[in-house]
């Protein structure tokens, strides 16, 4: 009952028909150009449902849906004007205001974004097939995107997410759709992270333009600074998420090719050719130790423990994005097991924004002992219903009784397994 295997989807692809769009400047926020990706009509995604035996109680498909690629500007660490890719799903209802959502994957270290419509493309999918246009962007670097991926820089995940939510404002006429004006945003894992960057930086500098009705980061790593430091030492399956913090602070400051100044031989000479985007995780992985620190030069390593303003950790600590005041509904979903991203993270920011004088942020166990993974199914769900009460009028409801009650025997199946 992963959500790999609940929602995966694997339809052919239809042939791809480009639509012109208007350039002009470099500016943020331009639609460049877009693309129909797929179109999926309901009864497909019904057929697929029943098929593969998910209750329509859990995810209904309401409507067909079109998936275009979005190609837009955005700017890059630099100030730079840069091009950016993302995907759109679109509700095919004619003369019905529909709610946006922002979504925001987890790490992924592939230049290529497939369009396989599994994983987290399935979660798109899910809210689209139920009446939301569901945004998700690449992040910079990645899919069509210019340049060099910014892993965990609040900046740039914050700033590629609204450029996009801006580029879709220009798009979303000439397809004759019409927004309900409600915003929805969620992500999880590293998208927890984005989420909560792009919920801050909407809060700060759209509050006019693009109100937040709901959002619902999870399982995300807020307090990176703290993150990284307590597992520095540790063992950790995923030690490539150090390269790429390391990577994007280089590449941020302007001097990517500096990195090797961090790592100990042969990972410098090693590991730097393999981070251009034509690799997997475990590609990765499996040629690095268990602790990541093993990789760091003493002097780095020494350096980051005791000095405070050391250029990493300083990076680190700054895109921290835990310590602000949520003005808007907030749920922070996690699970006690994650081996991934530590719980904590989630209990701090939950206290802190609470500290700040937030009173409408709230915590939201999704499971005590799952694991990242199996965490993600229960997340995204208590995460739809609680966007679903704001959608439907009775904001603040976390689903009816008989969906709660479905999840706490889906939970028990899990833990059977």
């Amino acid at each position: 009952m992963q959500i790999f295997a609940i929602i995966s989807i694997s339809f052919s692809f239809s042939g791809l028909v480009f639509a012109a769009s208007p350039t002009g400047n470099a500016v943020a926020g331009k639609l460049l150009e877009y693309s129909l990706v797929k179109s999926f009509p309901a009864e497909e995604l019904k057929a697929f449902f029943k098929k593969h035996h998910i209750p329509k109680v859990v995810l209904p498909v309401n409507v067909g849906l079109n998936v275009y690629e979005v190609i837009y500007s955005t700017t890059y660490a630099d100030n730079s004007v840069v091009k950016a890719s993302g995907l759109a799903y679109v509700p095919m209802y004619t003369n019905k205001e529909i709610p946006v959502m922002i979504y925001n994957h987890g790490t992924e270290i592939c230049r290529d974004r497939s369009c396989s419509f599994e994983g987290e493309q399935s979660i798109c999918l899910a809210f689209a097939a139920d009446g939301y246009i569901v945004l998700t962007p690449d992040y910079m670097g990645l899919g069509k995107g210019e340049r060099t991926q910014l892993y965990l820089n609040a900046r740039a995940e914050s700033v590629a997410s609204v450029d996009m939510l801006i580029a879709t404002e220009e798009l979303l006429p000439q397809l004759n759709v019409k927004t309900s004006k409600q915003l929805f945003v969620t992500g999880y894992s590293q998208g927890g992270h984005a989420a909560m960057a792009t919920t801050r930086l909407l809060q700060q500098q759209y509050a006019q333009r693009f109100p937040i009705t709901a959002s619902a980061p999870m399982s995300g790593p807020y307090n990176i600074s703290q993150t990284v430091w307590d597992g520095r030492a540790g063992k950790y399956d995923y030690p490539v998420f150090f390269f790429l913090l390391l990577q994007s602070y280089y590449e941020s400051i302007g001097k990517p090719g500096q990195i090797v100044e961090a790592l100990n031989s042969p990972y410098d000479t090693l590991i730097p050719p393999l981070m251009d985007g034509n690799y997997n995780i475990d590609d990765i992985d499996k040629l690095l130790p268990d602790t990541i620190f093993k990789t760091a030069k003493a002097s780095y390593l020494h350096q980051f423990e005791t000095d405070s303003t050391f250029g990493f950790r300083k990076y680190l600590k700054e895109n921290n994005v835990f310590d602000w005041k949520p003005e808007m509904p907030m749920q922070l979903c996690y699970c006690n097991g994650d081996e991934e991203v530590n719980y904590l993270n989630s209990i701090t920011a939950y206290n802190t924004m609470v500290k700040n004088g937030s009173k409408s942020v709230e915590l939201w166990r999704a499971g005590k002992k799952f694991g990242h993974e199996n965490c993600a199914l229960f997340a995204v769900i208590y995460t739809k219903m609680f966007f679903d009460g704001f959608r439907d009028g009775h904001p603040g409801n976390h689903g009816p009784a008989f969906k709660r009650l479905l999840l706490q025997i889906g939970k028990l199946a899990v833990k059977a397994r």
